[in-house]
This record gives structure tokens, sequence and C-alpha cells, in this order.
């Protein structure tokens, strides 16, 4: 059965929706700094492998293109994921499309996505998180399309989808498996018994294996992670819910929910029952395992797309003004939420009004020129001749990423952690005249250390509450054995 391919092909507003939001996301990209995963990111792009601890290769890849193209150049960076957001306002409308939408409905669906808290929070930083939201959508786009079309080739372009996706995130294994138990339970289930099929399957898996031979030769590490994670289980569970409200927005929320009921419940929508299967499982196994409630946001843009059809009918039913006042709620509605999702307010801002709590990322992208500039006085003030035996230990990677990225300028040597892969990377070379330790446990170094000094706290200088705010910089000494023969009890997964 031919699935019902929708509307007009045209969606120029909807490229017009991508351009403005990818105009949006480099307006603000160069504001406050790099975040500390991306310094992360780029430290591991310096040590490329198969696979690292705590994600595959795909996105250190993308930070290790982008600091190489743009030396440094914030907009630059971050040039590929706006990108990547533009590309998913386009396609949210072409599923719209393929769903039945009109050419109203697919601007609408457009819309929605580029207006979504979720989504411009994300486009800001080079993350896994971006590339997962797009490939969702596209997964969705393309096997719809081969559904409408009867053309099972498309199983390859969407096993290639996936490989990639599974070399990003290992986040969009909700969301094949239950697209596969969606389409089992529908009447296309036959377009699972091909040969296309096991050819894209084939296809994701040869692109995911390199990350899986590296997990297994490393004792699976993220698995690790992911056993750490369980430790804020409770606490996800607890704010789940209304942080799917918050974070794509309380205008936004029942457009999505009627998208669902539509998928879920609406003869018209019968062909694409699947989609309901896809999305909501996902948000249900990821409430049950208590993961970030940020994992199944993908799935809004689909259930957006599901939208269009009503949306559409509801909108035309109010004549010229209706669609006019709908957008401008909407557009205002964003233009509201557009500060907790990117930095579009000074830094200082989040002094009084801490909007990190609501958005943990805002400012994890302050500070860390000059955190580098505190270590690099203590460094400095070491007698020349023992600098060459002298260690920068950091309690986390975005400490050990900002030493590495900003370092160089001040005539630092490269810095070590206990953190996910930069413990891989250790441990020092022999053992160390002084350690300069930033944000290390005093009793662990007490533990390694004859002495342990304090030798400054960290103030980013406008009195943001972020995680390196207030954190303790020692100045150690009289080493315990070498490090090689303590660095296990450095390492920390997390």
């Amino acid at each position: 059965m031919q699935t019902h391919l929708g509307g007009p092909t045209r969606t120029n507003f909807a490229y017009l929706i991508a351009a403005g939001a990818l105009l949006l996301e480099l307006g603000v990209a160069g504001r406050y700094g790099f975040h500390r995963d991306e310094l992360y990111f780029i430290a591991c792009a310096k040590h490329l492998a198969l696979g690292y601890v705590d994600q595959p290769v795909f996105t250190p890849l993308i930070a290790g293109a982008g600091n190489a193209l743009f030396h440094g150049s914030l907009v630059g960076f971050r040039l590929i994921p706006a990108i990547s957001f533009a590309a998913l306002v386009i396609v949210t409308a072409r599923l719209a499309r393929l769903l039945g939408a009109d050419r109203l409905g697919q601007a609408m669906a457009a819309l929605c996505a580029a207006l979504c808290g979720e989504y411009i929070a994300a486009a800001h930083l080079v993350s896994p998180t971006p590339f997962d939201q797009l490939a969702w959508v596209v997964i969705a786009w393309l096997t719809v399309r081969m559904l409408g079309s009867g053309n099972r080739r498309h199983w390859l372009l969407i096993g290639l989808v996936t490989g990639i996706a599974l070399e990003n995130k290992w986040n969009v294994i909700f969301f094949i498996g239950s697209l596969g138990l969606g389409l089992l339970l529908s009447p296309q289930r036959r377009f699972l018994r091909s040969w296309w099929f096991v050819g894209g399957a084939a296809i994701a898996m040869a692109l995911w294996l390199p990350d899986l031979i590296w997990q297994a030769q490393n004792g699976w590490p993220q698995l690790q992670i992911f056993h750490a994670l369980q430790s804020d289980a409770a606490h996800n569970r607890e704010v789940y819910i209304p942080a799917q409200i918050i974070y794509v927005g309380p205008v936004l929320t029942p457009i999505w929910l009627v998208g669902g009921w539509r998928l879920a419940r609406s003869a018209d929508a019968e062909p694409f029952r699947f989609l309901a299967w896809a999305c909501g499982l996902p948000l249900l196994m990821i409430f049950i395992l208590g993961g970030k409630p940020y994992y199944p946001g993908p799935a809004f843009a689909i259930l957006f797309a599901a939208s269009a059809v009503p949306l559409s009918r509801f909108l035309r039913a109010g004549g010229h003004l209706r669609p006019a006042a709908v957008v401008v709620v909407l557009v205002v509605a964003g233009a509201i939420e557009a500060p907790l999702a990117v930095p579009v307010l000074p830094a200082q801002t989040l002094a009084h009004v801490q909007l990190q709590k609501i958005n943990y990322d805002l400012a994890e992208t302050i500070g860390w020129r000059k955190q580098v500039a505190q270590i690099a006085a203590i460094y400095h003030s070491i007698p020349t001749d023992q600098r060459a035996k002298t260690v920068i230990l950091t309690g986390n990677y975005g400490e050990a990423g900002a030493v590495d990225q900003y370092g160089p300028n001040y005539g630092l040597p490269q810095a070590y952690s206990g953190q996910n892969n930069f413990w891989l990377w250790g441990p020092p070379p022999g053992t160390s005249d002084w350690v300069i330790a930033v944000n290390v446990d005093p009793a662990l170094l007490g533990r390694y250390f004859r002495r342990v000094t304090p030798a400054g706290i960290f103030n980013n200088g406008i009195g943001v509450s972020d995680d390196e705010q207030g954190v303790p910089i020692f100045l150690c000494s009289g080493q315990k054995g070498n490090w090689a023969g303590i660095w296990s009890a450095f390492r920390h997964y997390d």
C-alpha cells in the first residue's frame, strides 16, 4: 500500500525560517567562550582514536576540524552545529509534507522546530546533541519516504544515517529500536522482509563497528559512564516531565502533543502509526531508566511535523488573522525563551539571574581563559630549573582542555586529568618536583604528596556560579612513588 505523500513540494518558507535559525545561532556563537565539553572534544581530536571513553569519534572529528580551520574563532567553530540546526528545520518541513501537510502546515512545522528552545540551545555548541537531533528526523523522513514510494533501496540510506548517528551518540538506539518495533506491529512490516533492509543494517553495523571494537578493547568504559550517570537517575525522573515543557517551550508543548495524538489515534495518520511508537517509547524508556531529560528531545521535531495537518486546519478556519496571530505568539514566546537557550544576555547577568539553573550549559562557557591565566601565574612562580618537572593536574576534562587550548600562549605544558579519556592519555612521566592541582580532592593529594599547600581559589571575576567558581588550586611537592604506580587512584569515569 502506498502511503499519502502530502501536499506541494515547495517549502520556500521553511528555507527562509531555516536561514533565520542559522543567523540566530551565528549571531550568538561568539559570545562568552568555549564550553567545557567543547574543550574536551578538541583535546580528543588531538588524540584521534576509533573511540573514546564517553562517546564515539564523530563529534571530536567535528571539533578538531572546526578548531583547526577557524583557529579558535567561536563563530567558525560553531558553524557546523548551526548548519545542522538549519537542516533539522528543513527536514521537519519535508517530513510534514510527507505526513500530509500543505504549505502552511509545512511552514508551521519548520517554525516550531526553529523556535524550540531545546534545539536552539543544542545548536549553540559543538556536541553530539545537535547531530543526534538531526539524525532522528532524517531517519524518520527517509522511512516515511520509503513507505510512500515503495522503494526499499531507501534502507541503504537509512542504514548510512543510522551508522553515522551511532558513531556520534548511542542515544539513537532508543529511536531505531522503537521505530523497528513500530514497523513490526504495523502493516508496513513487509518492508522489513527485504534484502535492502539487511544491507542497510549491515552498513549501520559496519560504521558502528570501530567504536564497538575500541570499547571492547578498553573494557567497555561507556557502560561505566552509564552506570555513573545512574547516580542522577532519581533527580532526572523528578524533573523529567517539567523539563520537557521548559526545554521545548510551554507554547510549543500543546502542538507536539497534538502531533502525538494524531500519530496514535487519527485515522488519516494510520499509515504512519509506527511513528507514534518511535517517538513515544523513547520518551517512556528514558524516563524509566532515569536518563537526562534532553535525551528524547529529537522526537519533538517529528511530532511537530505530525501536528502540521491539524494545525493548518485550525489556522485556516480562522481566516487571515488567526495564522498571523499564532505566528506572533510563537515568535514572542521563542524570544522570551531565547535567554534560557543561548547567551543573549551579558555573562555577568547570570550572577543575578541564574538561568544556568535551568540551562546548565550557559555558565559553563565562561572563565576558562581567566582560570588558565591563574594557573600560569602559579606555574611561573616556580623556579625556572624546576618547571621542567612540574605537572598540571586537573579534576575534570574541562580544566585540562582549557589548559591545552590556552596554555601554549602562557608557556604552560600539557595538562593531565583523571577524568575519562584524559586518564587514558596519562600518566605523566616519572615523578614530579611540583604539581599544580586544580579542583582535585585534597585528601587524595595528601595520600601521594608530602606537602599540599593551598595556592589559590578560582574566581571568574563576575560572580557567576558555575562548576569552576571557587574551586581550589593546590601546589604539591614530595611525591610518594612515581606516576605510573599511583595513576590508577586518580581515575574517574563520569
